[in-house]
């Protein structure tokens, strides 16, 4: 359990004095840096994301049950590319902050959390944060303690926030009341993405849709290629907010595709050649699933 009381007394000063010695400057984003966040104003949402460094890109993993075709297509790679190299230093920087010094990192997360408490409330905007912008950490265990209050996680520390985060992993449990998961569709795990639907969880699928063009208005998602079993439901457009916990339950969510995801051919970007029905079906051949540190195999499998 990570002791934070070194850094409780400090002021913000010192405290990013400290963060500076990694290369950090701030974890949270600026309110007004992500576009489609913005889009959540229209469910009076005030968000803020965290953003590392995918996959192993820093040297330490963070996206365990990312496959080949979603670590190929991530969205680590959407966004202006001219600030592409500065963006991937700064999410490394911050990646290896959490692995060295991860009670530094969760004061700062815990702070910008607060900041962020205040300018929602002066908006009467309800705040909420994307821990996992760009990666799949399980931060329901991450503890922390601060004096007599033990065993806190930031989902118990901040009741009042609504967090919320996309993910891969299917055996994800006790997840808190006020953290809202949507399970991410690969190109080979499908069976795992009906399960988790019929768990609770609404199922996000990307699409070769470009802006502007319509999303399949209800998807057949297909647990094997004849599609003997599988899940029909109705799919909304998860481009227009990025605020998912208002989606309501039993739907898919539809993304067109960005960034290195368009023009994929792993599998992880699916056809949307009917606007009103779509089936979705698992590739018919294996692909490599790209699990833990082996960078070398990840390599292999985007090249394959």
């Amino acid at each position: 359990m990570l002791n934070l009381r070194t850094y409780q007394n400090q002021t913000k000063k010192q405290v990013m004095e400290y963060a500076r010695k990694y290369d950090v400057y701030s974890l949270l984003g600026r309110i007004d840096a992500n576009p489609k966040l913005a889009k959540n104003a229209k469910d009076n949402a005030l968000s803020l994301p965290l953003h590392l460094a995918p996959f192993d890109l820093s040297g330490f993993q963070v996206c365990a049950s990312a496959t080949s075709g979603c670590a190929a297509a991530c969205l680590h790679s959407a966004g202006n590319p001219a600030y592409m190299a500065q963006k991937e230093k700064s999410r490394i920087a911050r990646t290896k902050l959490f692995f060295a010094n991860r009670a530094l990192f969760m004061e700062i997360v815990r702070r910008e959390i607060s900041l962020l408490i205040r300018r929602a409330g002066k908006l009467g905007m309800q705040p909420a944060v994307r821990l996992n912008a760009t990666s799949d950490i399980r931060f329901e265990t991450v503890l922390y303690h601060l004096g007599d209050r033990q065993a806190l996680t930031l989902f118990d520390e901040f009741p009042n926030v609504q967090f919320y985060d996309y993910t891969k992993h299917a055996n994800r449990r006790n997840i808190p009341k006020n953290y809202h998961l949507t399970f991410s569709l690969a190109e080979n795990n499908h069976a795992q993405a009906c399960e988790a639907m019929r768990n609770g969880m609404n199922v996000a699928i990307v699409f070769d849709v470009k802006r502007g063009h319509d999303l399949p208005a209800v998807v057949q998602l297909c647990e094997t290629m004849d599609c003997t079993d599988g899940i029909i439901a109705a799919c909304i457009d998860g481009d227009a907010s990025d605020y998912r916990p208002n989606d309501g339950q039993g739907v898919f969510v539809g993304l067109r595709a960005k960034g290195d995801a368009i023009g994929d051919s792993s599998g992880f970007v699916n056809r949307a050649d009917k606007k009103h029905f779509q089936t979705v079906k698992p590739i018919s051949r294996p692909l490599f699933e790209f699990v833990g540190n082996d960078y070398e195999k990840y390599k292999a499998a985007l090249s394959a």
